[in-house]
């Protein structure tokens, strides 16, 4: 464009040159017609052919035929030099106009490359299931599962703590050692958590900085400021925004799930306590109430020896007389 813009500055400026040029060979032309005149009327006058008014006025009608002559060539001049700046200006208009259009032709392709650069970028795996993330996940889900076996076989040794082998400290022991396996979970849950919020933030930037980067409308400059915000604001940054709320609502799922997951734990390994904590009082109540029936027992027994000891007493000494109270 600039070169086709200097093209037609050297043509106007070789116009107005043409056209001092050819003004200045016009009035060189009507000094020499001057000359011409002077030179004439002195031979005329010598020749006292005719009188002097005579020749003046000879003179003057040729130079009214001389002076609409060089009127006439001077309004030629103008107009050529009108219609040589209109065909330039007409020239520089339909030039200016298919520049015009291939540019808007060039910036819609520009813009079509832009935007389906952006959204292949924006669809690629690496946005969409970034390899960081995925990576997180399964060492999510094999400590996970770590932890939950660890945890499982924290609650199978209760089997060792039923009665009558079991205390009360041991059972607090082994609450205390299950709520601390729950509360590391569930850590350990927030921390990943954490840890995939961070990668998402990454891939975040990641998308900003392409959208920084497809700002090189700019620096072609064909495009104007306006052009460009108009064209990357409200589509780039609608794409990551709908990819950004797609993910965080994905990872607010999660959260939830984790919570519920946490509160489930909770409520289920306090009501496993306070099911095997019933069952030790209910074996402390049935220990109580026997060891209440054995003292009864004893002393029923020992009552029944006392009584059998007296009536040995008081029975004869011989056993024939004892066979013969028997008889009796």
């Amino acid at each position: 464009m600039d070169q086709v813009a200097e093209k037609f500055l050297l043509q106007k400026q070789q116009i107005k040159e043409l056209d001092e040029t050819l003004h200045s060979l016009e009035f060189s032309r009507v000094d020499k017609l001057k000359s011409v005149l002077k030179k004439y009327v002195e031979i005329i006058e010598k020749t006292s052919y005719l009188m002097q008014p005579d020749v003046y006025r000879l003179i003057n009608k040729e130079a009214m035929i001389i002076n609409h002559a060089l009127l006439g060539n001077r309004r030629a001049l103008a107009q050529l030099f009108v219609n040589l700046m209109e065909a330039r200006l007409q020239q520089e208009l339909d030039s200016h106009r298919r520049w015009q259009g291939l540019m808007d032709a060039w910036k819609a392709l520009k813009r079509e490359d832009l935007v389906q650069g952006f959204s292949e970028f924006m669809a690629s795996e690496r946005i969409q299931t970034p390899p960081a993330v995925k990576k997180e996940l399964e060492t999510m889900m094999k400590n996970q599962s770590i932890l939950q076996q660890k945890r499982l076989d924290h609650l199978c040794t209760i089997c060792d703590l039923l009665p009558p082998n079991y205390s009360k400290a041991q059972l607090t022991e082994w609450r205390s050692s299950l709520n601390s396996l729950n509360k590391h979970l569930d850590t350990y849950h927030m921390d990943c958590m954490t840890r995939i919020r961070l990668q998402y933030e990454r891939i975040w930037q990641e998308c900003l900085a392409q959208v920084q980067k497809c700002r090189q409308l700019l620096d072609w400059k064909a495009f104007t400021e306006e052009e460009a915000e108009s064209l990357v604001s409200p589509s780039f940054f609608q794409m990551v925004g709908c990819l950004q709320s797609k993910v965080e609502e994905e990872l607010e799922v999660l959260d939830q799930s984790f919570e519920t997951v946490a509160k489930q734990a909770e409520q289920q390994s306090s009501d496993l306590f306070s099911y095997f904590q019933e069952a030790v009082n209910l074996w402390e109540t049935h220990q109580s109430v026997l060891l209440m029936q054995e003292v009864e027992l004893e002393e029923r027994v020992e009552q029944q020896r006392q009584k059998h000891t007296r009536e040995n007493q008081v029975w004869p000494r011989h056993p024939a007389i004892k066979l013969e109270q028997m008889r009796k």
